[in-house]
């Protein structure tokens, strides 16, 4: 008896180990494959699903994908840590749909950015699991995107209260939805009109509109903002919304971060804290975002490039608004320095992010839309002068001067006697835009300003020397596009 107790453990022991050697080679081997694949895109359209504790609407929003796609597609949930059943269930419906389960700290803005960055489609579909597609849904969707290349993003209508994109719908239950649904969704490019503004519950982006304006900002506190952040970037790089009037989407809910409240957005203070924050970001970020707007007239983005002098970029992107000259770390953590046009690999940076250099964060889709300078690589000097002030920036390539910041001199401005003290320079800046003075880089012939303090804060610009100028010589040099802050990102994106 003792002899086959013994067998048996020795049984176990062995299958155990086996099944460690078996899911060891199998995760190398899908580390290969993702490698492999990494970059690649299917002609067809990845749907992404951000969830969280919704399993009932999630199973009915993929149940309605299914019964009603006929284009080819991907299904991609993230989970952001659902107690409710939603993981079980998607390891069962793992043939069908590709997923990723996240920690529940994770806000929704993380997890469809991580969507996004899993997606392989040539146009992505970003989609609530309140929203209930319709027959022929992608179908005219995708029409009206296709009609116009300046059109990067379009959205269907709905019963839901989505401001333009409500309409009338003579129903009374879910069940009346889809035979009216029918009966509306027959092509009719008449029905479609520009838009300003877009509701996130269903969002048709082609992936060169991704890959130009870059990840959702995870600063926002809500889906609503974040979705009206990302949309304000596509508007800044002359790219068109639309409304597909003959798209018509069924909504179960009518408030978005109400039916996803992630963990984030519990506690004392409820909704109506967190959105109160997260509007008070937006507007630090942007300012006014229709002033901003108007001052750039532009209609597409052949307009805009035409307006860019200093970056000389033929292809715009979220990254021709950021600082030439700028340091920026990619997921990988590399760094580059942002050159007119493109990007250049830096080597020796010593204590990369220390004292010496101090690279921003940005994400692999601001790096790739800018294409690698082909220069010989320079050294950056580890060597910083803190009595003086001189940046490691001021010895970069000697033939090409790096344009430096300045602002206008401000009889009534505060005199802060010790400004390489960080806290007193970041203070400095803020007195520059409350005393109506503003933060600029300048170059030769042109200046850029920085849209908000917070923007100047983002690209750590009191960590350099800033140079004091007449306002009569500033008024002297052509304005040239503003330059605004990065998205913040918590993942490896």
């Amino acid at each position: 008896m003792k002899r086959l107790s013994i067998k048996r453990k020795h049984s176990k022991r062995l299958s155990k180990k086996g099944y460690w050697a078996g899911y060891k080679r199998g995760r190398e081997q899908g580390s290969r494959l993702g490698q492999a694949s990494f970059g690649k895109v299917f002609e067809g359209v990845s749907i992404i699903i951000p969830s969280y504790n919704q399993l009932h609407r999630l199973r009915t929003c993929i149940d309605r994908i299914e019964e009603n796609t006929s284009c080819p597609h991907e299904i991609i949930v993230v989970d952001c840590g659902s107690t409710d059943g939603t993981r079980t269930y998607l390891l069962r419906k793992s043939i069908a749909v590709r997923y990723a389960l996240l920690q529940k700290d994770i806000h929704l803005t993380g997890s469809l950015n991580q969507g996004l960055m899993m997606a392989k489609g040539t146009t992505i579909v970003v989609l609530d699991p309140n929203a209930l597609v319709t027959p022929d849904w992608l179908d005219r969707l995708l029409e009206c995107l296709h009609s116009d290349p300046r059109i990067g993003v379009v959205g269907p209508v709905t019963n839901g209260p989505f401001g333009e994109q409500q309409i009338e719908a003579p129903y009374t239950n879910e069940n009346e939805a889809r035979l009216f649904a029918i009966s509306h969704n027959v092509s009719n490019p008449a029905a479609w009109r520009e838009t300003k503004s877009l509701a996130g519950f269903c969002l048709l982006l082609s992936r060169e509109t991704l890959e130009k304006t870059g990840y959702w900002d995870e600063g926002c506190h809500s889906g609503q903002e974040a979705d009206a952040d990302w949309l304000l970037r596509v508007r800044l790089l002359g790219t068109r919304l639309a409304i597909a009037g003959d798209a018509f989407i069924h909504c179960t809910e009518s408030d978005r971060d109400t039916a996803y409240a992630s963990p984030q957005t519990t506690g004392e203070g409820g909704l109506m804290e967190e959105s109160s924050r997260n509007r008070s970001f937006f507007v630090r970020k942007w300012g006014d975002a229709d002033k901003l707007l108007h001052s750039l007239k532009f209609g597409t983005a052949a307009e805009l490039d035409s307006q860019i002098s200093p970056t000389k970029s033929r292809h715009v992107s979220a990254a021709t608004f950021y600082p030439i000259g700028a340091l920026v770390q990619g997921p990988s953590g590399a760094i580059y320095r942002l050159e007119p046009g493109g990007r250049r690999l830096l080597h020796g940076v010593r204590d990369a992010g220390g004292e010496d250099v101090a690279p921003v964060r940005v994400s692999q889709l601001d790096l790739m839309a800018l294409p690698l300078v082909p220069k010989p690589e320079v050294t950056i000097p580890g060597d910083y002068d803190p009595v003086n002030e001189i940046s490691p920036l001021a010895s970069l390539v000697p033939e090409e001067a790096v344009p430096v910041l300045a602002a206008p001199e401000l009889e009534n401005m505060p005199v802060l006697p010790t400004l390489n003290i960080p806290a007193q320079r970041m203070r400095w800046i803020e007195v520059l835009y409350v005393e109506g003075g503003q933060l600029y880089q300048i170059g030769n012939g042109w200046k850029r300003s920085f849209l908000t303090p917070y923007a100047a804060m983002s690209w750590l610009a009191a960590d350099y020397r800033i140079r004091l100028v007449s306002p009569g010589d500033l008024s002297d040099l052509a304005e040239e596009q503003p330059i605004i802050a990065p998205p913040v990102l918590h993942g490896h994106l």
